[in-house]
């Protein structure tokens, strides 16, 4: 499950990076350091360079870019509860509450 947690926080990295530029590019000027919530503990402890394994060499590549973006301290990347995640609206079947409670959180219509 860390492999494609890693896969999406490094898509979400470099579409953030990506939007960085674009915004640097009109002029707007950004803080420079991006929060990054993932509710896997495991990812995040490896972004921190707090973990390691020999197991995912096959996504190396995008672990390195996210690992060396933390590191330059441009990317900081956190744990944040399951519960939390606005994103889940999107990605889970979810109780009919529950999606209440995040169209809400993320300022959906009905």
């Amino acid at each position: 499950m860390v492999e494609a947690e890693f896969v999406s926080v490094s898509q979400v990295t470099t579409e953030m990076i990506w939007i960085a530029e674009l915004l640097k590019e009109i002029g707007v000027k950004a803080n420079g350091v991006y929060d990054l919530k993932a509710d896997n503990q495991a990812a995040t402890k490896r972004i921190k360079g707090e973990y390691t394994s020999d197991r995912a060499k096959h996504i190396d590549i995008r672990y390195k870019l996210v690992k060396d973006l933390a590191h330059k301290e441009v990317l900081d990347a956190a744990y944040g509860e399951s519960k939390g995640m606005p994103a889940d609206i999107l990605t889970k079947a979810l109780p009919t509450l529950r999606v209440e409670e995040l169209r809400g959180l993320v300022m959906l219509q009905e």
